[in-house]
């Protein structure tokens, strides 16, 4: 979702606009000066969830617990998992 705002409203309301961000990450604020676009105000491209990679590692264990594998290198592997 798009939102139009005035510089003068996104200085005035801009912890909020931050706040909402973080709870909406695809939400995009444009922001124009005398009706021009000069700037968006969105989220990084991705926000980890909180808990996201220790539940990766768990289900990654998990699963490598299932495999008969005797012997697992963790710093070989774990980057392929957590970081798709």
């Amino acid at each position: 979702m798009t939102t139009h705002l005035s510089i003068s409203e996104a200085r005035r309301l801009l912890p909020s606009l931050v706040q909402r961000l973080a709870q909406h990450p695809d939400e995009v604020f444009q922001i124009s000066v005398r009706n021009r676009l000069v700037a968006e105000l969105k989220a990084p491209p991705q926000i980890a969830k909180k808990g996201l990679a220790a539940g990766l590692l768990l289900a990654l264990a998990r699963s490598r617990r299932k495999s008969k594998r005797s012997s697992w290198k963790v710093s070989q592997d774990i980057d392929s998992h957590l970081y798709k």
